[in-house]
């Protein structure tokens, strides 16, 4: 079977070689930041009287690993 010059994988009719490693990096950064900006205009649409600024930072987190899970779900 022949393998690609790339990667060294099998050349199959689906073969698509794997996501660099800086590349998957950014990826998920990216993903990472728009999942806690997501969360925190969640936050002020739903709180528009800024009362729960205690909760900025568990939103950003929560937002961004709900960000980096819905990312790596559909990439799969």
């Amino acid at each position: 079977m022949a393998t690609c010059p790339r990667c060294k994988g099998h050349l199959t009719d689906g073969h698509r070689c794997p996501s660099r490693t800086g590349r998957l990096a950014i990826e998920i950064v990216a993903a990472a930041l728009a999942g806690g900006i997501a969360a925190w205009l969640l936050l002020a649409l739903f709180d528009p009287r800024g009362q729960a600024t205690d909760m900025d930072v568990v939103t950003f987190v929560i937002g961004a690993c709900v960000g980096v899970g819905i990312n790596r779900a559909l990439r799969a």
